[in-house]
C-alpha cells in the first residue's frame, strides 16, 4: 500500500464529512511511515485510518485544530489515575460542542483500592443537570471502557441524536466522536469502515 496517498485520500474524504485536517498531510502521514516496512504492510487499512483520526484528533500539528475539535483521542493506560475519568468527561464535553455539560464530577477511590490498583471507584456526575454514577473498574492505570456504553445511556436520555462512537489505531489509543447516525453511515460509504457504538446491540 502506498500510505502516502492513503492518506491524502483519507484526508480529503474527512474533509467532506466535516473534519479538515489537510493543511497538516505532511506531517500526519509522516507521524505513520516511519515505521518498519514490514510493520506498515502487515497493517489492514482500518487500522491506519485508526492512526490518522489518533494523530489529527490528538491536535498535535499545526493544521490539525479543526480536527482536534472533532474527534477525541485518549491513550487507555493513563497517567493521571486520579482524574481519568473528570479527563474522560472534559474531552466528550469538548466534541460535544456545548450539547453535554459536565458538572460536579467526582472520583472517589478508596485508599485501599488505591494502594493495591484493583477494585472499583465511584465517578458521579451531572450531565445537563441530571445527576449519574457509574462503577469503574480499576485496574491499575487502565481505561474502564465500559463508561463508553454507559456514556451512551446517558447521551440517549438526552435526546440529542447524537451518540459516541469509537474505533482505536490498533494499539493503546481510543478515538471517540460524537455523531449522528447519518454522519456515521456516511462515514462507512466513505471509508468501508464501520465505526463501534459502545452499548448498542
Amino acid at each position: 500500500m502506498d500510505v502516502n496517498a492513503y492518506v491524502h485520500e483519507s484526508l480529503e474524504k474527512l474533509r467532506k464529512l466535516g473534519i479538515d485536517a489537510l493543511a497538516a498531510e505532511k506531517e500526519v502521514a509522516g507521524s505513520i511511515v516511519f515505521q518498519p516496512e514490514e510493520t506498515l504492510e502487515a497493517m489492514e487499512e482500518e487500522q491506519i485510518l485508526g492512526m490518522l483520526l489518533s494523530n489529527i484528533g490528538a491536535g498535535f500539528y499545526q493544521g490539525t485544530e479543526q480536527a482536534a475539535r472533532e474527534i477525541y483521542t485518549f491513550d487507555m493506560e493513563v497517567s493521571d489515575i486520579l482524574r481519568m475519568y473528570t479527563a474522560f468527561l472534559e474531552g466528550v464535553s469538548r466534541i460535544a460542542k456545548g450539547e453535554l455539560a459536565f458538572t460536579d464530577v467526582e472520583e472517589d477511590v478508596p485508599e485501599d483500592v488505591l494502594e493495591s490498583g484493583r477494585g472499583s471507584r465511584t465517578v458521579r456526575f451531572r450531565c445537563n443537570g441530571k445527576a449519574y454514577e457509574y462503577q469503574a473498574r480499576l485496574d491499575y492505570d487502565w481505561f474502564d471502557v465500559g463508561i463508553l456504553a454507559f456514556m451512551n445511556r446517558v447521551i440517549g436520555e438526552q435526546n440529542l441524536g447524537s451518540r459516541l462512537y469509537v474505533t482505536s489505531d490498533g494499539y493503546q489509543e481510543c478515538v471517540v466522536l460524537y455523531r449522528t447516525e447519518e454522519w456515521v453511515q456516511h462515514f462507512r460509504e466513505l471509508f468501508g469502515v464501520e465505526l463501534g457504538q459502545p452499548g448498542h446491540r
